[in-house]
């Protein structure tokens, strides 16, 4: 099929390139992250570590990065080794972001593959959020994670999500019903790209 060059002009372009950004999440019942990815043009190098107090679960975590993007769209793909408490994985990232007028979906999608016997194969949605923009630089929605693992219950969250955006990233409050343990967490995440 051919476009004419008034509608080639007019389509939005594929972009290929790895925006480097520092991304750092409080949670008041679960883990802390803290994420720092370096541009290198169409990849980057990301490095990142997971704490929860609570369970005394560790991760720590190096890998390369990059990001598609068409118009307002964007996915981010990540391939990266974790050392974990529990063992050393491979992990695979996907993070979506669909915009379509004033509704923005999100989400962060984890595979954990276990290289060792004593790690779990896992799957984690943490979170998956829709947002409705009220204000130029206010969103409000819901935001729910979901964590699968081989031999365990799945705990889900659901909860309303506050977000502030700004020219250098944005700031997010999100407040989850929980199915195990404390039922209310909090979590506060900061994310800045340059």
């Amino acid at each position: 099929m051919a476009f004419s060059p008034a509608v080639a002009s007019a389509a939005p372009a594929q972009r290929i390139a790895a925006p480097s950004f520092v991304f750092a999440r409080y949670a008041s019942a679960s883990a802390t992250v803290l994420y720092a990815g370096r541009s290198f043009g169409r990849a980057g190098v990301v490095v990142a570590s997971v704490q929860n107090p609570v369970s005394l679960y560790r991760e720590l975590i190096a890998g390369a990065y990059t990001q598609v993007s068409l118009g307002q769209q964007s996915v981010l793909v990540a391939l990266a080794f974790a050392d974990a408490t529990d063992g050393r994985y491979v992990q695979t990232y996907l993070n979506p972001t669909l915009k379509g007028g004033p509704l923005t979906f999100d989400a962060t999608i984890e595979w954990y593959e276990p290289l060792e016997r004593s790690a779990t194969r896992q799957l984690s949605f943490n979170p998956a959020t829709l947002l409705v923009r009220v204000e130029r630089r206010l969103a409000l929605g819901v935001a729910s994670t979901l964590d699968v693992a081989h031999g365990t219950t799945p705990p889900r969250r659901v909860g309303p999500v506050a977000e502030w955006t700004a020219k250098w990233g944005s700031f997010r409050v999100e407040v989850f019903h929980r199915t195990t343990g404390k039922a209310t967490e909090v979590r506060t995440a900061v994310l800045a790209g340059f």
